[in-house]
């Protein structure tokens, strides 16, 4: 068959209105292989560019200021820690109906013990005159020093477990030893601190409640002495009227009822040894009297003894952490490695960019 005979093939109708879509030229596409090679090629510059950033980080890494920090783990007080300071509180409180229980005085303790640990002016004032502080200050001016202090404040913290009264205590410096040291001397800080306050307020109360007992009990034998004072008036009362009258012997019945009025039947000699009787006897109290006089007693014979007291309990003690808080040199050494390779390899591709922008220029 002729090329003329051959079907020719008819162009295809156009609609209105549409233009054909022809391919943009791919010389400006990024080609992912020349990419590789271009890397690949210069791979040694890259490598050096890593090992460079491994080295730059691992200066840093172990010529960065380190931090370490120590913790602790408190808790309520036990027993025999508080049990003095929980038997004045009761001493204090006396016959009431709703005493406090060891428990209590524990957890009042160990608020207190929280709360004054948490102060930031506690803190402060502790951290500012501590030596480590000062060495860390040394050469600094005052906003300086202000700002430094700040922050090692910030970096103390007290965390509270959930549903518990146990605390997690932690405590930064520059050394895990100075760590610890500066832990374990805060915590006496603030117990000693917390101790002596409540123990002088449990004094003072103690004082004031004897105080208190005291001036009732003065109550009552001034209420007992002023009783016995009318009836020895009455007595001399009667004893007049009996002389007056002669009665010498007593006069009444065993179903007379005596009183004020009719005392002087008992005759002048029974009258007579009635007054020598009840001045020479003792003042008569009722059961009240005996009871504030024994609670007297043992609040004069308590001693407030602070010396052993603890605001707090460790369940775990202070100690010198093994791993810092930073700089973490494994960390600091990739990520020095991955910022070489990177840096290395943008070189790289921006140099050869360039490169291929000055051929295309020239040609």
């Amino acid at each position: 068959m002729s090329d003329k005979e051959q079907p020719q093939s008819q162009p295809q109708p156009m609609l209105a209105g549409y233009y054909p879509m022809y391919p943009t030229p791919k010389k400006d596409e990024i080609d992912l292989f020349e990419l590789i090679a271009q890397l690949w090629r210069k791979k040694w510059w890259i490598v050096g560019c890593m090992v460079a950033g491994t080295l730059i980080g691992g200066i840093y890494a172990f010529t960065a200021k380190e931090q370490w920090t120590a913790t602790a783990v408190v808790d309520v007080p036990g027993f025999d820690a508080t049990s003095n300071y929980y038997q004045g509180v009761r001493l204090i409180e006396g016959n009431t109906e709703k005493s406090s229980t060891p428990e209590d005085v524990s957890e009042k303790l160990f608020k207190q013990f929280i709360s004054q640990a948490g102060s930031y002016n506690e803190l402060s004032k502790f951290i500012s005159q501590s030596d480590y502080f000062k060495a860390l200050a040394e050469n600094k001016n005052e906003s300086e020093t202000a700002k430094l202090l700040g922050d090692v404040i910030d970096k103390v913290s007290f965390i509270k477990e959930k549903d518990s009264n146990i605390y997690t205590v932690s405590f930064p410096a520059s050394t895990a030893l100075q760590a610890k040291l500066l832990l374990e001397s805060y915590m006496q800080k603030v117990n000693s601190n917390v101790s002596q306050m409540q123990y002088e307020q449990l004094a003072s109360q103690i004082e004031g409640r004897k105080n208190n007992i005291k001036n009732q009990m003065d109550a009552l034998k001034k209420i007992a002495e002023e009783k016995r004072l009318e009836e020895i008036s009455q007595i001399v009362r009667a004893l007049v009227i009996a002389e007056k009258s002669g009665i010498q012997k007593p006069q009444i019945s065993g179903l007379t009822k005596l009183d004020g009025t009719n005392l002087f039947l008992l005759g002048k000699e029974a009258l007579s040894a009635m007054s020598d009787g009840i001045s020479a006897q003792p003042l008569v109290f009722d059961k009240n009297y005996y009871d504030l006089q024994f609670q007297y007693i043992n609040l004069d014979k308590f001693k407030v003894d602070g010396n052993t007291a603890q605001a707090f309990s460790y369940l775990k003690n202070p100690m010198a952490p093994i791993i810092k808080d930073k700089p973490k040199i494994a960390i600091i050494l990739v990520l020095g490695a991955l910022l070489g390779v990177i840096v290395g390899a943008a070189i790289v591709l921006a140099n050869n960019t360039l490169i291929n922008y000055r051929r295309n220029e020239n040609n």
